[in-house]
């Protein structure tokens, strides 16, 4: 019996390994199927891969050899005309935008049938396709200019701007004077009628006007009844008598004159900013080639043919004050003398305003400021 049982294990262990090499030999077969498989799909792709790179860049190049040509033409045709191409590519190109495209199905022979046009250019049958655009140059050289065109119509005016303020006073410059001596020596002969300007120290800027001083404008004080009634134009320069006695011997007064504007100031400030309570100045002007000034009330201008010396307010004494004093016309823009600033209460200009009844009103309105200006002819 152990005989037996030995012979019978032996047996089974051979078909145990029997069994697993059977096992192992599909494993490896199926294992190198596989591997062949996994080869042979490897091998298609790589093949295709390759061959649609061989056929792009085969239309690159043919696109590449049309362009170059298309350019070639281009260059030709500038100077002599468009030549005739040369390349085949080209000419191809040419007769098929002459002529119909590809339909969309297309028979090479009676057995084989392309579903898309492109196909047939693609594998060599006589049909083409256009590439992409491509991309834009670089810009050209800039060219010469072109002719001037033609004057354009003349535009309507605009709207007038809004008054600027106003600039600081230039200095006085020399009169252009083109007149013949000749003449002008006997206008000198002549002579001419002088006025004052009141609140400035220069005169008009006219040719046939001159300076002849500036000083300070001086009156009696406001609180006394006696003395002068006029404002006098005292010079800057005094010249004094060989003999005289300092001290209040005749009783006789002039006092500098002060702008009394507190209530209202009508005046441009382009010479000062302040003019209430400062001594006001004057200046003595001449007409050198017209022999009658006057002095306009209310008035904003001269006659036709009069010359305009300068405009402004009238300006007197206080109503209620002792002193009684001429009016004068004070210049719209008036200066100051400088260091004036403190009220000594000497002679005093107030501005002139109408009272209606017995004033006619109209045309003058009750309380309003009287203007003034200072004409010659």
């Amino acid at each position: 019996m152990a005989p037996m049982n030995k012979s019978s294990d032996f047996g089974m262990e051979m078909f145990d390994q029997s069994k697993q090499s059977n096992k192992n030999a599909v494993f490896w077969r199926w294992f190198v199927a596989g591997t062949l498989l996994n080869l042979c799909i490897t091998s298609v792709l790589v093949g295709l891969t390759v061959f649609y790179v061989h056929t792009e860049l085969k239309s690159v190049r043919q696109q590449i050899a049309s362009n170059e040509d298309r350019l070639s033409l281009v260059e030709k045709a500038m100077p002599q005309g468009t030549p005739d191409p040369t390349s085949t590519n080209a000419q191809l190109r040419i007769r098929r935008d002459q002529g119909n495209p590809l339909p969309v199905s297309h028979t090479v022979n009676q057995n084989v049938t392309f579903p898309f046009a492109w196909d047939i250019g693609r594998f060599g049958y006589g049909g083409c396709r256009d590439g992409r655009d491509g991309r834009d140059g670089r810009d050209g050289i800039q060219g010469p200019a072109g002719q001037q065109g033609p004057k354009g119509v003349k535009g309507e005016p605009g709207l007038p701007g809004a008054a600027g303020k106003a600039g600081p006073r230039g200095l006085k410059g020399d009169s252009e004077d083109t007149e013949p001596r000749d003449h002008r020596d006997n206008r000198m002969l002549l002579g001419g009628e002088t006025y004052v300007r009141w609140g400035r120290t220069i005169c008009p800027n006219h040719t046939s006007t001159e300076l002849v001083y500036a000083g300070f404008a001086t009156g009696s004080h406001y609180t006394q009844k006696g003395g002068s009634v006029d404002f006098i134009c005292l010079p800057t320069n005094p010249d004094w008598a060989a003999s005289y006695n300092d001290g209040f011997n005749s009783h006789s007064y002039l006092y500098g004159t002060e702008y009394e504007v507190s209530n209202y100031d009508p005046f441009s400030h382009e010479n000062a900013e302040v003019l209430h309570d400062h001594d006001v100045p004057c200046a003595v002007c001449r007409l050198v080639d017209r022999g009658t000034q006057h002095l306009f009330p209310a008035k904003l201008g001269c006659p036709e043919t009069w010359t305009e010396e300068y405009r402004g307010f009238l300006m007197s004494g206080y109503h209620s004050h002792e002193q009684r004093s001429k009016a004068v016309c004070v210049d719209q823009a008036p200066e100051v003398v400088s260091g004036s600033h403190a009220s000594q209460d000497g002679a005093l200009l107030y501005i002139i305003e109408g009272v209606c009844v017995p004033l006619h009103c109209p045309p003058y309105v009750n309380g309003r400021e009287i203007t003034c200006t200072v004409c010659s002819i």
